[in-house]
């Protein structure tokens, strides 16, 4: 792939926002190329070493108590990174609230089959939906834009996956649902003018949603490593991951999932 690709060939023209759950990851290693002797180079080489020494306290709390230990300096609105008891860290990053579903950060929206040249952008709410519904006669697809720039950080990517709330299933007989490595979607995009589908990533096949007791609504995870590597070695600042059925005829595919809870979880090393 060319390493200037954002998943679509998109250069952002201005200011870049990170986008939807971007489950930061890479050793998270301050710069160390500051002027010498200078002030500003002092400060910042007691912080580096203050979350240095941060980092090595949660990564021994939690080997002693078998739990993971969440590193507080990382902290922000968005994001928490926590240290595992195997010595890998785990870097989780959510939605903001206050910007749910859409927005410079938290970039989606759906296509519609039996309205090939209609925009869903910020017209569904927080209900992206997959498959075919039967009572409507919809096939629908859904588009989701994550931001990859904190992969950029110092560290290996042990591993990473797509998490989701599958919030409804037409039932729950097991069906299953494919996330695509994808182009951009903009409020443009309808079924006739679709992303470009690159590449199959995972497939679960699950159904959460239909009945509170038989099959609940619950958390789906696709295994997205080697795009994440990929999005770090070739520093793309966002990708953006798609949603099908597998069988766009079978109605039992038919699932909606909520955008507010996608996740990107990043399990890295430091070394």
């Amino acid at each position: 792939m060319p390493t200037s690709r954002s998943l679509t060939g998109w250069k952002p023209s201005g200011p870049w926002y990170p986008v939807l759950v971007c489950g930061v990851v890479g050793g998270l290693a301050v710069p160390t190329a500051w002027a010498a002797g200078s002030d500003a180079h002092d400060t910042k080489s007691r912080s580096s070493a203050a979350q240095q020494a941060e980092f090595r306290r949660a990564s021994e709390q939690a080997a002693s108590s078998g739990r993971r230990v969440e590193v507080q300096s990382q902290r922000t609105d968005t994001v928490r990174v926590y240290a595992n008891p195997s010595g890998t860290y785990t870097t989780e990053q959510s939605l903001p609230e206050a910007r749910a579903p859409r927005g410079p950060v938290g970039l989606w929206t759906s296509v519609n089959k039996k309205y090939p040249s209609t925009s869903y952008w910020a017209k569904t709410g927080d209900v992206a939906r997959v498959g075919h519904e039967n009572e409507t006669g919809g096939t629908w697809r859904s588009f989701i834009t994550m931001g990859t720039k904190d992969l950029q950080r110092t560290g290996t990517i042990k591993s990473a996956a797509f998490e989701i709330r599958n919030t409804y299933s037409w039932s729950c007989a097991k069906r299953p649902v494919q996330l695509w490595d994808t182009g951009r979607a903009y409020k443009s995009t309808t079924w006739n003018q679709q992303p470009k589908w690159y590449k199959l990533l995972a497939t679960v096949t699950d159904a959460k949603g239909h009945s509170a007791k038989e099959c609940p609504a619950g958390v789906l995870a696709f295994d997205v490593t080697d795009n994440a590597k990929a999005a770090k070695a070739n520093k793309w600042p966002d990708m953006t991951l798609g949603l099908r059925a597998a069988n766009e005829n079978d109605t039992y595919a038919w699932k909606k999932f909520a955008p507010s809870t996608a996740k990107l979880a990043v399990t890295w090393s430091k070394g």
